[in-house]
């Protein structure tokens, strides 16, 4: 197949590119910069140079394409729901809008932060703008296209993770101390980046999968957040005890983190291992945080 992916250098998509490559799928990627540019073609990538706001751009290589991918995302954290929101709604619809008609695969990508607690893939997203990019792209379930969205765990962990456990080692660096919120009890999942990379990757090949599905890539057991706390103050050494701060204060610690701190979630993943037959094969959350790069 060929298939057009957006977010293909980003954390999660440097690890999608080449998983799709190597089982013999043709590439196509959108790159906004000379760097990503580089690094896209370096895997075998045919690259369209581009942005989120182009729309145009997107729709034409939507068209040109066997399936869509999309991942990228604006990730300005101090306004999540503002601007990046936007171009993201627009970007679903101008992707999902091309490919009408034709029983194509769109698969967008969702968060299980939102969600919240023991939840299944039936399940809406939580509310808030993850949940709209949903509602838009399953819109187009009845417009002959099959739309799908996979909902990453919050810690999509691997070596050169740059995402949140980077920033709480960051934080705890600075405040020379670790912390939770309360008791620490709201549970954390992970799931290794090359995982999700083979999910993404099954669901494209798998033309039985219906529109308007939502799958969970995620692994069967999280971490009590107090643990994750735990394991970071003990690898980075830090003299101080990890601290409980109630939830007022959790702000004034973590920061734009609070939200994800204090999240609890706890996915179910049946549904999406019985439509795709996906398999987790790499480390969890608890083995690379003690045994992955993090704290080198």
């Amino acid at each position: 197949m060929k298939v057009f992916v957006t977010g293909g250098s980003g954390w999660v998509g440097k690890h999608v590119v080449p998983e799709l490559i190597a089982h013999g799928h043709k590439v196509l990627a959108l790159a906004r910069s000379n760097d990503a540019a580089k690094a896209l073609e370096g895997q075998g990538a045919q690259v369209v140079r581009g942005t989120l706001e182009d729309i145009d751009i997107l729709q034409s290589s939507a068209k040109d394409s066997d399936a869509v991918i999309h991942l990228a995302y604006i990730h300005d954290f101090a306004n999540f729901a503002g601007k990046p929101a936007q171009v993201d709604f627009a970007a679903v619809k101008a992707l999902c809008s091309a490919l009408a008609g034709t029983n194509k695969p769109f698969v967008g990508t969702s968060g299980l932060v939102g969600l919240g607690g023991e939840q299944n893939e039936t399940d809406k997203a939580g509310g808030g703008q993850r949940q709209e990019s949903e509602d838009i792209a399953f819109s187009f379930t009845s417009k002959g296209l099959r739309p799908i969205v996979i909902r990453l765990a919050p810690c999509v962990h691997g070596d050169g993770d740059w995402g949140f456990i980077v920033f709480l080692t960051k934080i705890a660096k600075e405040k020379g101390h670790t912390a939770y919120i309360d008791k620490g009890d709201n549970e954390w999942v992970g799931v290794h980046v090359k995982d999700a990379a083979k999910l993404y990757r099954l669901v494209i090949e798998n033309q039985s999968i219906p529109g308007g599905t939502a799958l969970h890539a995620a692994e069967p057991k999280g971490l009590k957040f107090k643990q994750v706390s735990e394991i970071i103050n003990k690898k980075l050494d830090l003299k101080e005890e990890p601290k409980s701060v109630s939830g007022d204060q959790a702000g004034e610690y973590f920061g734009f983190m609070k939200h994800f701190a204090g999240g609890n979630t706890q996915p179910k993943t049946q549904i999406t291992k019985n439509l795709t037959g996906w398999e987790l094969t790499e480390k969890t959350l608890e083995e690379d945080l003690e045994t992955g790069t993090y704290f080198d």
